[in-house]
């Protein structure tokens, strides 16, 4: 027998069944079954240790760990003296590969900050998700692996969020250490605004969102007191992760995004041949709304965007399915600078007549927009503010006036209606948005293969197909056929 192994062979002569066994053997059998018994019954350990190592030679060009009481590596390169070799050691790193633009920022930061394994963004999303940890750049190119997984998850959930927020105080501490100091570009370095940025991922993860809003006004403040976002234009993997936590809050807030779209490092979308409703709706909005500037320019070429992206992603879905909303990297990259165009865009101050129709398409472009990134767990916060506000516009007077005089809309109507319906989680906002798809088909005598044909000539829904069966019954409830 082996005493290490997880079975137990006995020398037997003949079949063991009925026959008494000698008492050796008895002993050998109770113990091998106790020894189990007892494994099965340990507690784990209450606070076990976890041995780490890099595994990436070519990012461990310095110390693999210094004793620090800045721990959060990659800002203790500046505010301590005994961390200036991993500095050097950082400063070696390899450019980013190419399309340089298809990198999750995320992913860069990881990169960045390798050397720290216990980041506060990271805890936070351990502990929120448990298979994200596995999943991180963390795990699979700097840490052991599972061990660090299992010694996270061997603590309570509260002991482990309490462990990342101390992360994130301590770092907020080394970062308000770092602006006392009387040299601006040391205030300001790369390193220290990589620490804000970080600390505004963990807001996101744990949605403290104002103090993620408090974090970017100090970012802004940061970047024009070492010469604006021209002094990093050197530095492309900053500047595409302040388009990622720029343009996420700006979603999150429907506010104006803070700093430029990064353009040269956004890929341009494939032309794609569009429907005959797309490319009319320029001068049709010009119509109905003269006085708008660009506006009306910026959310028609929104709309033709997302096309090109539904062309893009249709594909995808049917090859990968579901496993196609894990591919945040390749959504994000199509959805941001939509996104980013439509919030950096003034919306139109009259929200009354024909141009409530404006800022209702507007919304119903970045619910769209939101509803994939839902899709994707990329959007940490609920889109329910986003809905209310459309269904109060589409339940403005002026929209039934303007079906009566542009029918050319009522398709527009029916879709923004449609995403209400389908990403809402309040039932009572859901019976709203049907009621008024039935009262709209109503006035137009329009049938329910009328309003699909309609349908897949504008940006797809997600949810449309998939419930378009149980639509029709609630909707053609609510005709009263």
């Amino acid at each position: 027998s082996s005493s290490s192994g997880s079975l137990l062979f006995i020398n037997s002569a003949g079949p063991a069944r009925g026959r008494p066994r000698d008492q050796a053997t008895t002993r050998q059998i109770r113990q091998h079954v106790m020894r189990d018994i007892g494994k099965a019954r340990r507690k784990p350990r209450r606070n076990p240790q976890v041995d780490l190592e890099v595994r990436s030679a070519k990012r461990n060009a310095g110390p693999s760990s210094t004793s620090c009481s800045c721990t959060a590596v990659g800002l203790n390169q500046v505010l301590c003296g005994c961390c200036t070799q991993l500095a050097a050691g950082a400063a070696s790193l390899p450019p980013p590969s190419r399309p340089f633009w298809d990198q999750h920022p995320l992913a860069m930061m990881e990169h960045n900050w390798g050397m720290d394994a216990f980041a506060a963004y990271g805890l936070a999303l351990a502990v929120n998700w448990e298979q994200s940890y596995a999943a991180s750049d963390f795990c699979r190119d700097f840490l052991t692996g599972p061990e660090v997984r299992a010694a996270i998850h061997s603590q309570s959930k509260e002991r482990s969020r309490a462990f990342a927020l101390a992360r994130f105080m301590e770092v907020t501490s080394c970062i308000n250490r770092r602006l006392l100091q009387p040299d601006v570009s040391e205030a300001t370095a790369i390193n220290v605004i990589q620490a804000v940025m970080g600390c505004i991922c963990y807001n996101f993860i744990v949605s403290d969102f104002e103090q993620a809003r408090v974090h970017l006004s100090g970012l802004k403040v940061m970047i024009a007191a070492r010469g604006g976002i021209e002094s990093l234009a050197n530095n492309s993997r900053i500047l595409l992760m302040l388009f990622w936590v720029d343009t996420l809050s700006s979603l999150i807030f429907d506010q104006k995004p803070r700093f430029p779209m990064p353009t040269l490092l956004i890929p341009p979308l494939s032309n794609q041949e569009l429907p005959q409703i797309l490319t009319t709706l320029e001068s049709n909005l010009g119509i109905l709304c003269s006085n708008t500037d660009t506006h009306h320019i910026v959310i028609a070429s929104a709309f033709q965007d997302m096309w090109s992206v539904c062309k893009l992603i249709r594909p995808k879905l049917e090859l990968l399915g579901d496993n196609l909303w894990r591919e945040e990297v390749y959504l994000g990259t199509q959805l941001n600078p939509i996104a980013y165009r439509i919030l950096d865009s003034d919306a139109h101050s009259h929200t009354g007549g024909p141009c409530c129709m404006l800022e209702a398409l507007r919304l119903g472009i970045l619910l769209w927009i939101l509803g994939l990134k839902q899709k994707a767990q990329s959007y940490p916060c609920s889109p329910a503010s986003y809905i209310t506000r459309l269904l109060l516009h589409m339940q403005n007077p002026s929209m039934t006036n303007i079906a009566h005089h542009l029918p050319y809309f009522i398709p527009y109507q029916l879709w923004l209606l449609f995403i209400c319906a389908t990403m809402t989680l309040d039932p009572t906002d859901k019976a709203i948005a049907l009621q008024l798809v039935a009262r709209i088909m109503n006035e137009s005598k329009w049938t329910w293969a009328d309003v699909t044909v309609h349908m897949h000539q504008l940006p797809w829904i997600i949810e449309f197909r998939a419930y378009n069966e149980s639509l029709a019954a609630v909707v053609e409830l609510y005709r009263g056929v």
